[in-house]
């Protein structure tokens, strides 16, 4: 790949005159101003080490090689095209004012091309030249660091974080690029840096920066639970089901020891969650019901005397969920509810060892929970009753008549037991 020092040389790339300071102090380099320099699109390449990025590409490995346009323009045009799915607006307006005004802020871009910040007005150059057939041009500091040297990536890292999470603060990380970010970082023997580290730069608290690590490395064991690729980080933003990972990450660093016996019961209670999360996925139970689940869960049976008699009853259960969603490749989130469509009668056995649980759990705390727990039970019913008699994006097209039919008993039967119920309690009064 074509490096912008010698393009420097060769006199293909020239200064515009602007100078910058560096948010942070590399190597001294942010001791004094940076020249800007305008640089032809077709010698940049979209950074994949980025956190939003890494997330976004992570499920088509051997499918996508980083390479700038004069390369192979696939890459650029596959990230391209994500980055305007994210945010098509954001994008729309930063077009819009590179069209009007010119490029008001200037990128960073390391030797090879590789782009540190800057991804959305690269978008909008690329689009903008593709459209007018005019050429434009990237504004950008070019940074003497290379990914390929060991000692260059946390530099690149830490002025990276600056940028977009610490001294500038332009964007809120979605959590769960967050996450990934934090462990590809972070982790392993050939981290970049420390996780102290990465939360002093990124201006997080280091506790909460060690529960976004955590809530990585459950969903990477998640999605080896299902048989995805433990990287394919898409499943897990599509259904809206970070906040479960978050919350599991907490519960398992704070209820189990170190020592094996206690190890050993936190894996067993680690696939009681990934139960109860494909439980929520196929009822269309997401977002922050989820996570209300899950702190439900925690609380009512995780810390209770019953846990291992839970994990216990629902161990067959989930071990066969297990099995039957690892049949056949998870590469997105439709083969993914293709499967448990498949495992529904263990879910369902999983659905009424939970409900059983947390009943008994809640209905012994106090009368006030007890009736509190019936009425969450009417107000479900209501609401089923509003939604036309389904649940979340149920529709009726996709079930066939033996499961109306099914359906049509177990209310027959509801309405029986509801009719003897209300007696008993007036045989009470």
């Amino acid at each position: 790949m074509t490096l912008l020092t010698d393009l420097k040389k060769a006199g293909k790339i020239e200064k515009t005159g602007a100078t910058v300071k560096l948010p942070t102090k590399l190597n001294n380099l942010g001791t004094e101003n940076m020249d800007v320099y305008r640089i032809p699109l077709k010698y940049l390449y979209y950074n994949d080490k980025n956190g939003r990025i890494s997330t976004a590409i992570a499920g088509y490995h051997g499918e996508l090689k980083p390479a700038n346009d004069t390369i192979d323009p696939a890459y650029n045009d596959f990230v391209a095209k994500l980055i305007e799915q994210n945010n098509p607006a954001a994008l729309k307006r930063t077009q819009k004012s590179i069209q009007e005004t010119c490029q008001r802020i200037c990128g960073y871009v390391l030797e090879d091309g590789r782009i540190v910040d800057g991804n959305r007005r690269y978008t909008a150059l690329r689009n903008l030249q593709k459209a007018t057939g005019k050429t434009y041009y990237f504004e950008a500091v070019i940074l003497p660091f290379s990914y390929d040297n060991q000692t260059d990536r946390s530099k690149i890292k830490k002025l990276e974080l600056a940028i977009q999470m610490g001294v500038e603060k332009r964007e809120d990380y979605d959590p769960v690029d967050l996450a990934v970010d934090i462990y590809q970082t972070t982790a392993g023997d050939d981290a970049m840096m420390t996780l102290a580290d990465y939360a002093n730069v990124a201006n997080m608290n280091k506790k909460e920066a060690e529960k976004y690590y955590q809530g990585a490395v459950y969903m990477r064991e998640f999605l080896k639970f299902i048989g995805a690729d433990e990287d394919n980080y898409n499943i897990i933003k599509e259904n809206q089901i970070w906040s479960p990972f978050y919350e599991m990450g907490k519960s398992l660093a704070k209820n189990f020891d170190d020592d094996a016996d206690s190890q050993v019961q936190k894996n067993e209670t680690m696939r009681s969650y990934f139960g109860l999360i494909l439980h929520d996925l196929h009822v269309g139970v997401s977002g922050t019901p989820a996570r209300t689940h899950m702190r439900d869960f925690t609380k009512n049976i995780v810390k209770s005397p019953n846990l291992n008699e839970f994990n216990d009853e629902v161990s067959d259960a989930v071990e066969d969920l297990a099995d039957t969603l690892q049949e056949r490749p998870i590469n997105n989130t439709t083969d993914l509810m293709t499967q448990l469509t498949e495992a529904t009668d263990n879910i369902i056995q999983f659905g009424d060892t939970y409900d059983t649980y947390m009943r008994d759990a809640q209905n012994g705390e106090s009368a006030e929970k007890f009736i509190k727990s019936i009425k969450d039970s009417v107000h479900y019913y209501q609401e089923l009753n509003n939604n036309g008699g389904l649940a979340g994006n149920l529709r009726y097209g996709e079930m066939s008549d033996g499961q109306i039919k099914e359906l049509q008993d177990y209310m027959r039967q509801l309405n029986i037991l509801s009719k003897e119920l209300f007696n008993t309690y007036a045989e009470e009064r």
